[in-house]
């Protein structure tokens, strides 16, 4: 493998590290309540303190849609690398443990869609640049008019109708909902495995246009060698500068904005427009600003860490998924769904953070590769390797 394409592998691995910490975040309040409530605080803690309140912002303004859209990206990158390198894909294997993963554990998770559409993405690096790009830019664009039109038929309700009701949670349902999980993994499993159906059929059917224009626009910036830093340096800080002076204020003007307006549906349109503008601009801003701090060597050891938990964030990323369904739904009696506000989440966020760093570090002292990054390999190759290191 040639320099170049050693600095592209690099910053895929650094990225997608820093993804994986960040979705243990974005995605918290999914496993803690119901499906709904990552965006809308009411349904989180009723009624929300002031430090509860802080943490929903803080989640809405730096994590929340930011790091999905990141780890979609960074997909399309490294099923790139993988591509140009030869090595196996294992998409079918992947979407199969998405699929078990969504309707036993947690409907919220990414990998079943992103797998399906990586199939898709796959033979068209055979077409011309020019008509990729404006299939990605085509994609991408007529998703966020879908999500545009949703925002906007929200603006054509009467304020009389909460959130809730709009959603069809009430206060009996949320309490069967919370009921059900609290009674342990099993009593909750049929309920989430028709959540994860309905979820399936909406990423596929609404969101999948633009999962597939985000997967070809990661395998677009390996193609221009965006990842090992080729471009101008210039050109990187301005643009992380402007996408992150306007991206940051329009996701955490979106978060104050429904606190403010009582999350009634008449003004949640406004929020969710700035937010759907916001979030890409702030994940692209992220990606360059460590594209910059690889290019310059900033912290060079974070760095090598974060290249050991690139190379595991499929495991680490099942990890969450299991773990954090069997914190909030597992056990009867001790699960936690339903009873742990926005800032005791934030707090034990970062107590799991501290834990998934320990497990990078003792995948990396252990074993050659993350456990299902073996196995995935594995099931591809039709022959299992040696997983631990001698």
């Amino acid at each position: 493998m040639n320099a170049a394409r050693e600095d592209e592998e690099a910053g895929v691995l650094i990225m997608l590290g820093i993804t994986v910490f960040g979705l243990l975040f974005a995605n918290l309040s999914g496993f803690a309540h119901v499906w709904a409530a990552a965006d809308i605080l009411p349904l989180q803690a009723t009624p929300p303190g002031p430090l509860d309140s802080l943490a929903w912002w803080l989640g809405q303004t730096f994590a929340s849609w930011t790091f999905n859209i990141l780890l979609i990206v960074l997909f399309g990158s490294a099923l790139a690398l993988r591509v140009q390198t030869d090595a196996p894909g294992g998409l079918g294997w992947l979407c199969v443990l998405g699929v078990g993963l969504a309707y036993l554990f947690w409907y919220g998770e990414l990998l079943t869609v992103i797998a399906l559409a990586g199939m898709i993405a796959r033979p068209m690096q055979a077409l011309r640049p020019a008509t990729r790009w404006m299939t990605l830019a085509a994609l991408i664009g007529g998703t966020f008019l879908i999500v545009l039109a949703g925002a906007g038929i929200t603006a054509l309700l009467p304020d009389t109708m909460g959130i809730a009701d709009l959603l069809g949670l009430d206060a009996a349902r949320i309490a069967a909902i919370d009921s059900a999980h609290q009674s342990g993994f099993f009593a909750h499993l049929p309920t989430n495995m028709a959540t994860a159906l309905q979820f399936h059929l909406i990423e596929i059917f609404f969101l999948g246009g633009g999962v597939l224009g985000l997967i070809l626009l990661g395998m677009e910036l390996v193609e221009r060698g965006f990842w090992g830093g080729r471009g101008p340096v210039m050109g990187l800080v301005l643009t992380a500068a402007g996408a992150l002076g306007i991206g940051l204020p329009l996701t955490g003007w979106s978060a104050l904005h429904s606190l403010a307006g009582g999350f009634v549906p008449s003004q949640v349109w406004q929020g969710m427009v700035a937010h759907a503008v916001g979030a890409p601009l702030v994940a692209y801003g992220y990606a360059a600003l460590v594209v910059l701090a690889i290019r310059f060597r900033i912290a060079e050891t974070l760095q090598l860490f974060l290249i050991r938990a690139g190379h595991a964030w499929l495991s680490l990323h099942v990890g969450q998924i299991i773990v954090l369904t069997l914190l909030f739904s597992g056990v009867p009696g001790l699960a936690l769904f339903g009873q742990v506000s926005p800032a005791g989440l934030f707090a034990l966020g970062l107590l799991l953070a501290i834990g998934q760093g320990g497990a990078v570090w003792a995948i990396d002292r252990w074993l050659r590769a993350g456990p299902v990054e073996w196995l995935l390999d594995s099931l591809t190759a039709r022959h299992a390797t040696r997983l631990r290191r001698r």
